[in-house]
Formats: structure tokens, C-alpha cells, sequence
């Protein structure tokens, strides 16, 4: 907990990615409308196309970015995992038009912040625009967090410190 406190500090811009229309693929945007005011936590809604909002981010001169997003982990329905790029499944979050991995590498070098994904197990992408009942809870328990705190969110002197997301259910 206290290393992953330590990584996820300052100012901090949360990209939802996904597509809403796509069942849990949603995950990204609908977590992003779910923290909107949040104090000290930026978030922006990229839709499906994480690479067209690099400059968004970089002109906020973050220290964290999140990027939340529904990956393919291999692990159960609405399991959430914190992950730097060279962390990720092989090919999880190509189904957007650049790897996930390569934007997020590419946000590194550019804003010089720590990327980390924020990922969600889907249990279905289709077209189908609800969330599965397990990627709605991750979502309900990760609002609880930002918002509550509960320990696992607090204010230091850089901004925000977030800490209980480790690889969960």
C-alpha cells in the first residue's frame, strides 16, 4: 500500500477511455461522469481514442496520469488492476486505433509523469449499452474511493495520494 500511495501523487488527470455503447468498454467514460468534481483530480473523457487527447493531458502538466480503461487481464469480471505500460497483457487495449501501451509510453516521455492504467476485466464488449452488473460494482467501489477516501484517498502537500487499488475485486 505505501509504494502505491507514493506512485499516485500531485496533479492528477484521469482519461477515461472507451466506448459506452460497447457494454463494458464504457468503463473509462462512465467512471470519468461518475467523478466529475471531484477536488483535485482532473478528468477528461477521451471516448475510444486515447491519442487524440495527448496534448489535453500534457497541457495540464500532471504529475500521475490515470487512464482507466476495460482490458482483457484474464482475470474475473470486474476485477481492477493498477498497471504501468510494460505490465500489460500483451495486447491488451488494441482495439483502439493506437496500443494502449504505446500512448501510454508516449505520455510518459511527453509529460514526464507516472502513467499508470487504472483497468477494469470486462465481462462482455458488445453492443449492448449497459455495464455488466461486475464492471458497474468496480465502478460504484472506485467512485467510493475517490470520493470518500476511507484512507485509501487523502491530500499531500503535491495534491492526492491514492491507495487500496491493487489488483482487487
Amino acid at each position: 500500500m505505501d509504494a502505491l500511495s507514493r506512485r499516485i501523487v500531485g496533479k492528477v488527470v484521469l482519461a477515461g477511455v472507451g466506448c459506452v455503447s460497447r457494454g463494458d468498454d464504457g468503463f473509462g467514460p462512465v467512471l470519468i461522469r461518475r467523478l466529475a468534481g471531484v477536488p483535485r483530480l482532473s478528468t477528461l473523457d477521451c471516448g475510444d481514442r486515447l491519442e487524440d487527447f495527448t496534448g489535453d493531458i500534457a497541457r495540464q502538466r500532471p504529475d500521475t496520469v490515470l487512464i482507466a480503461d476495460a482490458v482483457e487481464m484474464g482475470v474475473s469480471p470486474g476485477d481492477v488492476a493498477l498497471l504501468e505500460a510494460e505490465d500489460l497483457p500483451l495486447g491488451a487495449g488494441d482495439t483502439h486505433r493506437a496500443p494502449l501501451r504505446a500512448v501510454m509510453e508516449y505520455l510518459k516521455i511527453r509529460t514526464n509523469a507516472t502513467v499508470l492504467l487504472l483497468g477494469v476485466q470486462p465481462a462482455y464488449i458488445s453492443d449492448v449499452r449497459s455495464l455488466s452488473p461486475q464492471v458497474a460494482s468496480s465502478i460504484a467501489r472506485l467512485e467510493r474511493i475517490f470520493r470518500a477516501g476511507h484512507g485509501c484517498l487523502r491530500q499531500n502537500h503535491a495534491g492526492l495520494a491514492l491507495t487500496g487499488i491493487e489488483h482487487e475485486r
